[in-house]
């Protein structure tokens, strides 16, 4: 998650009451250390508001690790009942739609946990990369297809917003990325989809990350 999309989100959720949201899920919410270490300001701009709001969040992951209060498989029907017992008022579903091979299923078990009137935090890379988390479908939807996606509830608001950054601030960062492609350029005919995805990410040098983000309520 960049800082710009957790500052989005932060304001969409700051327009209801805590007792609206609270339990939320944060599904695919990755571990304590990714939240405060890797990704701070998911923590500082997102979480930390909520708790001083009094909203209940709750973690949930498929890995057993420290900062995942129950471990589930959104992906998985069996998982559901255990999810809705929570009684969830609003689910987080962040950067989760593009590492499935069925989003549609993702987005209508995500409405499938909540009540009538429950609010999904929905956000997905709309110009960005690719990147294994362990695959990327390289789905990148519009505003318009995540209401298509999420038909079982209405648009409350949405956007397509810029990051803030570009693989150029990853070069910066790591010089040594920009001689990989170097490397790659002269040999297209070792794996051919490799070569393809290291030049397309050369696009990103000079284009903006950008990201759609909406919010909806279940029918």
């Amino acid at each position: 998650m960049f800082e710009a999309e957790a500052r989005w989100l932060a304001a969409a959720l700051d327009r209801f009451a805590p007792e609206r949201l609270s339990p939320l899920l944060n599904l695919g919410s990755s571990t304590q250390v990714f939240r405060e270490q890797i990704q701070p300001w998911t923590e500082e701009r997102l979480f930390r508001p909520l708790y001083a709001r009094g909203v209940q969040v709750v973690h949930v992951d498929r890995r057993c690790e420290p900062g995942v209060d129950v471990q589930a498989d959104l992906t998985d029907p069996a998982d559901l009942p255990r999810l809705r017992a929570l009684r969830p008022g609003s689910v987080l579903c962040c950067n989760l739609l593009e590492h499935v091979t069925d989003p549609q299923r993702l987005a209508r078990h995500c409405l499938e946990i909540l009540p009538q009137a429950g609010l999904a935090f929905v956000s997905v890379p709309f110009s960005y990369p690719h990147h294994r988390d362990p695959i990327d479908t390289m789905y990148r939807p519009s505003p318009a297809e995540l209401i298509t996606l999420f038909n079982g509830a209405d648009l409350v608001t949405a956007a397509i917003i810029g990051a803030g950054q570009s693989y150029r601030d990853d070069i910066r960062r790591r010089p040594w990325l920009l001689l990989r492609h170097m490397v790659r350029l002269p040999f297209p005919f070792v794996s051919f989809e490799q070569w393809q995805r290291s030049m397309a990410k050369l696009y990103w040098l000079f284009a903006e990350y950008r990201i759609t983000c909406a919010v909806f309520a279940k029918r």
